[in-house]
């Protein structure tokens, strides 16, 4: 059964690399805010499973879904093109800092609220961002 799900993992990872190395910069953001959505989803769960005692397989797997939320989302805002972005990059600086700060205290406080909070946001960021890319900008 292990030879069966490490396979499955190995095949997923391929697949995904695959996806990434062939795709446009365009669709990588949409792979990052994909990736972001997912792990706070993780977080979410976690932190209502984990409401006052602590199991620590939930409180390493929160930690793990966060961590990697907070990286997608530094991520993003590095990518940030400040010069050629106006406004729009400076707002998006300052949401993703906020995003940040949120996530810091949702994982100090296992307040999935704060999770859900910034997922919308996110959630908007991205379906503007789609739809950019559906009109080929």
């Amino acid at each position: 059964m292990m030879n069966m799900q490490n396979g499955a993992a190995q095949y997923r990872a391929v697949r995904s690399h695959g996806l990434i190395a062939d795709a446009k910069p365009t669709r990588l953001i949409q792979i990052s805010f994909e990736h972001t959505l997912a792990a706070l989803a993780i977080s979410q769960g976690c932190m209502e499973r984990i409401s006052g005692n602590l199991p620590i397989a939930e409180v390493i797997a929160k930690g793990n879904a966060i961590a990697k939320a907070v990286r997608l989302i530094g991520h993003l805002n590095d990518c940030l093109d400040m010069e050629k972005g106006g406004q729009v990059a400076q707002n998006l600086r300052k949401l993703y800092l906020y995003m940040l700060d949120r996530l810091t205290l949702a994982n100090a406080t296992d307040d999935a609220r704060i999770v859900v909070e910034v997922s919308g946001l996110v959630r908007k960021i991205k379906d503007a961002w789609d739809q950019i890319v559906a009109e080929g900008r």
